[in-house]
């Protein structure tokens, strides 16, 4: 397992000389970038109020191992320690009481160029690491810190703790120090002054840092038992987490809690549904195997209902293949019956064409010898036969009523009489004569 190691150290990134720079364009003479420096009593009371949490009671979360429950108090104690002596010294050596330093942790407190003391945040493992153990486990960081601060005696030598306290309220424990920083052998005024640019720089840090962050996790695997191992360094990383920053890490752990216990109610639901959803899916199987028997079984009788059907289709083809070539066949004899029948019509009708050719004169010489006859004359004929002359006749007939219509009819009936014995004394005549020629 890897932990991550942070070594804060607060400041002030207003009083860098680019800041400085842009202060100058600002109406207001200063930046909007973070401050978290003591440079004076009114920050190092905030300070207080925040690692000691005086506003709240949950004091049993808070354990300050180095110094009082008053940290204004601790530091103003810790500048009478080490600089009273050279303050004295200093003003000994005045000869204007003006020049004379009363109090000099006042002093450093109005003095915007020197910050009155510094502030160093350790931390090991993040707040994930952190976020399910028990309150106890984290209690046993307290030797962890306590010797830290050893460490921190040991590796800074000039850097002087006020106090020191460890916070388990927060997701990840981490120890608060507020302390001084001292430079020695100065030229000018206080022998002895507050020095944190000399004590503090960049190349100095990152000698700390390494080493602190060494010897933390040697002392975390003895205290819990374990073989951990430090996560790599992160560059550039020298500052405090703000209290805001620290809120909107701690909804977001909020939300992301909520979703994971959402996550595992649905994992529970879902592991509770398991069996049903196994059973389920078996009588889904056992269906899907009985649909597909019933489509084989389907299947097979559809083929066999097809087969069946194909073969009577083709025994109905055959019989009417059977039944074309007899059609043709009997086609075949009408075909040569019509053409026979056709050659004996045209022959009949070229042989009664030439007949009708002859018959106006065989017909006339009937007639001639009709109506030569003494029996039979053209007037009679006429008047029984031609319907022209007929029509005449009963027009006459009708406008002169000469007759009723019982005399007409008993005329008529005569006349048909005696019409009647002319033709059949005239047929008779003429069958004895013709019979007369033939002999």
């Amino acid at each position: 397992m890897e932990l991550s190691y942070s070594f804060h150290l607060g400041n002030d990134s207003n009083k860098t000389i680019k800041a400085r720079r842009e202060a100058k364009n600002n109406l207001s003479g200063t930046t909007n970038k973070s401050n978290n420096a003591i440079q004076n009593v009114r920050q190092l009371g905030k300070v207080n109020h925040h690692n000691l949490r005086l506003y709240d009671n949950k004091q049993e979360l808070i354990k300050t191992i180095k110094g009082s429950n008053d940290i204004t108090k601790d530091v103003k104690e810790l500048y009478l320690d080490l600089f009273d002596e050279a303050r004295i010294e200093y003003n000994n050596r005045q000869t204007r009481d003006d020049r004379k330093i009363d109090n000099y942790f006042n002093k450093i407190s109005n003095d915007t160029k020197h910050d009155l003391g510094c502030e160093i945040v350790i931390e090991l493992g993040d707040m994930v690491y952190w976020d399910d153990k028990s309150l106890e486990y984290k209690y046993q960081m307290t030797h962890v810190f306590e010797q830290q601060l050893e460490d921190l005696k040991e590796i800074v030598p000039d850097f002087y703790v006020a106090n020191a306290t460890i916070h388990f309220d927060e997701h990840s424990p981490h120890l608060h120090i507020v302390g001084v920083p001292v430079k020695e052998n100065c030229k000018t005024g206080l022998s002895r002054q507050v020095g944190k640019t000399s004590i503090f720089t960049k190349e100095s840090l990152v000698v700390f840092q390494d080493k602190m962050r060494e010897r933390c996790i040697d002392e975390f695997n003895i205290a819990y038992g374990m073989d951990s191992k430090l996560k790599e360094k992160q560059k550039g990383k020298n500052r405090d987490i703000t209290p805001f920053e620290r809120k909107v890490y701690n909804e977001k752990v909020k939300v992301l809690k909520q979703e994971i216990s959402n996550l595992e109610n649905e994992v529970s639901y879902l592991e509770d549904n398991k069996e049903s959803i196994n059973k389920q899916i078996t009588k889904l199987n056992k269906d899907k195997n009985d649909i597909s028997d019933e489509i084989d079984k389907k299947k097979k009788l559809n083929n066999k209902i097809v087969l069946k059907s194909k073969n009577k289709m083709q025994d109905e083809i055959n019989k009417l293949t059977e039944e074309n070539i007899h059609l043709k066949f009997e086609n075949k004899q009408y075909k040569e019956k019509y053409e026979e029948l056709e050659g004996k019509t045209n022959y009949l009708v070229d042989h009664l064409n030439k007949v009708f050719e002859k018959l106006p004169e065989f017909i006339q010489k009937i007639v001639e010898k009709l109506f030569n006859n003494k029996i039979l004359s053209l007037f009679a004929f006429k008047h029984d036969y031609d319907p022209e002359e007929r029509k005449v006749n009963q027009e006459f007939v009708r406008k002169h009523n000469l007759f009723n219509k019982r005399e007409i009819e008993k005329a008529t009936k005569h006349l048909n009489n005696e019409m009647d014995e002319t033709t059949e004394e005239f047929y008779k005549h003429k069958k004895e004569k013709d019979n007369g020629l033939e002999r």
